[in-house]
């Protein structure tokens, strides 16, 4: 009698641990992306060109082409900042998610 009123509890619980792991690896994977990009892009030779295109070969093995929505570069004298704006689809009926990250890195200079 006791598993029966428990039991959809405990599998409530452990389906939002799994939703909320799930959501905590998309955002590190696009931290992850978003910081290896702003480094391409802020090497010597490179460009935000180069940034974007190394963003989307990283993000795109792992997630879904419409989970970014937006890639914003921005550019100080010595800063180089990539902004992305995803968004993380939830199960039932609390709907997606919109979340933005951001990388900074210093442009690397010849003297």
């Amino acid at each position: 009698m006791d598993f029966v009123l428990v039991a959809p509890l405990v599998m409530l619980l452990v389906l939002a641990l799994i939703q909320l792991a799930f959501l905590l690896h998309t955002r590190s994977l696009i931290a992850c992306a978003a910081e290896d990009a702003v480094r391409v892009a802020a090497s010597f030779d490179g460009d935000t060109g180069a940034g974007e295109s190394r963003f989307r070969s990283l993000v795109s093995r792992d997630l879904r082409p419409d989970a970014i929505e937006s890639l914003t570069w921005a550019s100080t004298l010595d800063t180089l900042t990539l902004r992305v704006r995803s968004r993380m689809s939830l199960a039932g009926p609390l709907g997606p998610l919109t979340t933005t990250t951001s990388a900074s890195a210093y442009r690397e200079a010849w003297p």
